[in-house]
């Protein structure tokens, strides 16, 4: 298994994004640590999504969080615009169905992003909660992340799960809430760091950048300090990067 890749909503590059098949297909590759993206449907059920609009997915611009999941499970939801009728008999996951493909691969860890459409629809206790249970039989293998500093609170007050903030800015008022938060990840926009001869700010997290493709990009930001880098391309980053990892 590769421990310095993240696939980055499985490989959407060659599938599409957030889906069974791209994420079983990173998974049968190698692929030691997964990041997807979770909005609630109207009737409180946890799916596979990084943007409440249905739109990218299955052309059809209908809000997750305005949607019965019948109604979403009922689209074709292969990414049309870019993959064309290749996809078309993929649907939306649930939550709970990508936890029971995690299973199959016990040493594999998921990055679970709390996205802020559905917190404002539900609130960051019900989305949370929500999230939790449908992770319950692999929450073991699953680290939740947020862009959301109040989702993350209510997590480590309430678990003893390791957490990822997805950091908003690369500033000194983010450092100060890093440091009262303690996150064993911090996520960055590789765009948002600073030139190349400062330093990330030490802490016991490790450090995920966001997102490269390119071996040559990947490896200077290992060696600009960083542990783990998001791709959407990661079977080919692990050939290229084979007998490096770490």
């Amino acid at each position: 298994m590769d421990r310095r890749l993240i696939a980055h909503r499985g490989e959407p590059l060659h599938w599409p994004e957030n889906s069974l098949r791209g994420f079983r297909a990173v998974l049968a590759a190698g692929a030691c640590y997964l990041e997807t993206d979770v909005q609630i449907t109207l009737d409180r059920t946890p799916v596979l999504s990084h943007d409440d609009s249905l739109l990218k997915m299955t052309g059809r611009d209908l809000p997750v969080t305005q949607t019965r999941l019948a109604d979403v499970l009922a689209l074709p939801a292969g990414q049309p615009a870019r993959f064309g009728a290749r996809f078309a008999s993929e649907r939306i996951p649930t939550l709970g169905a990508f936890a029971a493909l995690l299973a199959q691969w016990p040493e594999a860890r998921a990055f679970v992003e709390i996205k802020l459409a559905s917190i404002q629809a539900f609130g960051v206790e019900a989305v949370v909660d929500l999230i939790l249970d449908a992770l319950d039989p692999v929450r073991a293998q699953c680290i939740p992340i947020s862009f959301e500093y109040p989702a993350l609170q209510y997590l480590r007050a309430n678990t003893g799960l390791p957490l990822g903030w997805v950091l908003p800015g690369y500033s000194d008022a983010n450092r100060m809430l890093a440091d009262r938060l303690a996150p064993e990840y911090l996520f960055v926009n590789r765009r948002h760091v600073p030139r190349a001869s400062a330093s990330l700010w030490p802490g016991a997290w490790r450090w995920a950048a966001y997102t490269a493709n390119r071996p040559a990009e990947v490896e200077r930001l290992f060696t600009r300090g960083f542990d783990l880098v998001e791709t959407n391309d990661i079977r080919r980053l692990m050939h290229s990067l084979k007998g490096q990892t770490a």
